[in-house]
C-alpha cells in the first residue's frame, strides 16, 4: 500500500519527509503568500486524521467526505480531540503528484476557496493509493 503524509514529530513539526506531499505544501503556501494569506503550518495531528480517512476510503472502497458509518470530517476531528473554531476538508481521487492534486483543487471553486481561506492557519495532508485528504483549520 502506498501511503504518504505520515505525521512525524510533534504537532508543529515542519512536515512530512515524503517529496509528493512536500511538493503540494510548497505550491499551496506559495499561492497563499501570493494573495496575502499566511502560510499554512503543518499539524501532525491533522495529518494523522487525514491519513486515517484516506486509508478508510481505500480499505472500504468509497470516496467521500462522509464515511459509510455516517461520520464526516468534523466528527472525525472531534473524535481525535482536535480543537478548532473552523475547519475544512478537501479530498481527491486519482492525482499522483503534489502538483496534480494542487491543480485539481485550484481549478475547483469549493476546493480553491478552502485552500485559499486566510482564516485557516494549520493543515495536514495524506495520500494513500490515489486518495488524497487535506484538512485545514483555524484553532480555537
Amino acid at each position: 500500500m502506498v501511503e504518504r503524509g505520515y505525521p512525524r514529530g510533534d504537532q508543529s513539526s515542519p512536515g512530512p519527509a515524503d517529496q509528493t506531499i512536500q511538493e503540494f505544501l510548497r505550491l499551496v503556501n506559495a499561492k497563499r503568500r501570493s494573495i496575502g494569506c499566511p502560510e499554512l503550518k503543518w499539524d501532525s495531528q491533522l495529518a494523522l486524521v487525514a491519513l486515517k480517512h484516506s486509508r478508510d476510503m481505500v480499505s472500504r472502497n468509497f470516496f467521500g467526505h462522509t464515511n459509510p458509518d455516517g461520520k464526516g470530517p468534523f466528527e472525525r476531528l472531534q473524535e481525535s480531540k482536535v480543537v478548532f473554531s473552523a475547519a475544512a476538508e478537501n479530498i481527491a481521487s486519482g492525482p499522483k503528484t503534489g502538483r496534480q492534486v494542487f491543480e485539481t483543487w485550484l481549478s475547483s471553486p469549493g476546493h480553491r476557496k478552502n485552500m485559499l481561506d486566510c482564516r485557516f492557519t494549520r493543515h495536514g495532508v495524506a495520500y494513500v493509493e490515489g486518495r488524497w485528504t487535506h484538512l485545514l483549520l483555524k484553532p480555537r
